[in-house]
């Protein structure tokens, strides 16, 4: 990946939590996470990663994340204006980012195993 791509999805990263942070959408109840941004080298797409914190329920998160993707085109507007040195603003595809979950889910798994095994003291 070069140079300009690696900085460009950085910024994009910053901007995106920014512009997220910002919306008032009423059926965005969850904190959203911009995890990672991963843009073609054409410019012409982006795959954005994000994580959703709330309070275990799936509803709200899938809510959240639905109200997320609805908003692509507002999203890609506020970017125009931080990016206006960019010929093209990509195209936004969000994707649910669940790596902090599963390890959770990995830890308690491996804490069990911990505590089935007597402490793990061998």
């Amino acid at each position: 990946m070069s140079y300009r791509i690696e900085r460009i999805n950085s910024e994009m990263r910053k901007t995106l939590s920014q512009i997220i942070g910002r919306l008032k959408d009423p059926r965005m109840t969850e904190m959203v996470s911009v995890t990672a941004v991963n843009v073609a080298k054409d410019l012409k797409t982006a795959k954005v990663d994000v994580e959703i914190f709330g309070d275990g329920n799936e509803d709200k998160v899938r809510e959240t994340f639905e109200t997320l993707c609805r908003s692509g085109g507002f999203i890609r507007k506020e970017l125009a204006r931080e990016f206006h040195d960019l010929r093209t603003i990509p195209e936004l595809t969000f994707r649910m980012d669940t790596s902090s979950a599963y390890s959770a889910h990995i830890d308690k798994i491996l804490e069990e195993i911990k505590q089935n095994d007597g402490g793990g003291n061998h």
